[in-house]
């Protein structure tokens, strides 16, 4: 699969600002939009790459990011890694954080959205149960991470009971890889203990400097994907749109008290002033028959 740079398809150079990327977008996005290519397979597939530039291209990070991995990008990411020690340890997630990894959000394509990141998510599930069991745990059930083993789903499932639950279990990942292929010294030609603290000292550090890289790869994974899941983005309307409806009906409630304790002031007012009148009236009876 050929992939074409953001850059490129939004015809900007690489150190354009956001006016610049917004305004190639809007130029673009009219021009091939579906709506004006009915049945034009063609444009919809240009007007998807060019969703996805944008979407990349316009968020800081997700930019820096891009940037960053670019030339690695274009040249073709295979995902297998070359350090024969990590393999089928480490499972290469960057090739999953640009939307040319998957194709569209048809759940019948083989390289649709959900197909795809339900096979990330599994291969990235296996490989820290492998790295776990080659520590020689044997139970399972002992697992850390075994909470991951959820469902990414399709299309049409429920938000709370597969979607919600996936994500939330997924932003807790924190990885059992020990990453001792990272170790710069050999432990074991120390000359002396004090040497040997620290030596294990310094690739103690290598490892956790490992680990919390792994960990924002995955979790960098994670955002990208809820970013451009459309069960999520569905998810966030409705809460708009309840949002709305709560705040219409949170004043609509407000104008009804509002009324009623004008319409109460207003029979407060009256009684006072009957009250008012009947002592005046009272009075001139007083003075009428006094006199």
């Amino acid at each position: 699969m050929t992939v074409q740079c953001h850059y490129e398809i939004l015809s900007i150079p690489l150190d354009a600002d956001a006016t610049q990327i917004k305004k190639a977008h809007r130029k673009l996005a009219l021009k091939y939009h579906p709506d004006k290519n009915r049945g034009n397979e063609e444009a919809t597939h240009q007007f998807r790459l060019i969703q996805a530039a944008y979407e990349c291209l316009s968020d800081d990070k997700e930019r820096k990011w891009y940037d960053e991995h670019r030339e690695a990008i274009l040249r073709g990411w295979d995902g297998s890694g070359n350090d024969v020690e990590k393999e089928g340890v480490v499972f290469d997630v960057v090739p999953y954080q640009f939307a040319g990894c998957y194709n569209s959000y048809d759940d019948d394509d083989e390289d649709g959205f959900y197909n795809v990141y339900t096979k990330v998510f599994e291969q990235l599930y296996r490989c820290e149960l492998h790295q776990w069991t080659s520590m020689g745990n044997i139970d399972e059930n002992d697992f850390p991470l075994k909470h991951l083993n959820v469902s990414f789903g399709d299309s049409a499932s429920d938000y709370t009971n597969v979607v919600s639950t996936f994500y939330a279990c997924w932003e807790s990942y924190n990885t059992v890889c020990k990453y001792a292929w990272c170790d710069e010294y050999d432990v074991r030609e120390a000359p002396n203990r004090r040497v040997r603290r620290a030596m294990e000292e310094e690739n103690g550090k290598r490892r956790k400097a490992a680990r919390r890289e792994r960990n924002e790869e995955v979790l960098s994974l994670v955002q990208f994907v809820k970013r451009r899941d459309l069960r999520v983005k569905a998810r966030m309307e409705e809460l708009k749109k309840e949002k709305v409806l709560k705040e219409a009906e949170r004043k609509k409630e407000a104008e009804r008290k509002k009324s009623e304790a004008a319409a109460a002031r207003e029979v407060s007012v009256n009684i006072h002033f009957l009250k008012a009148l009947c002592v005046c009236f009272c009075c001139l009876v007083f003075c009428f028959f006094s006199t």
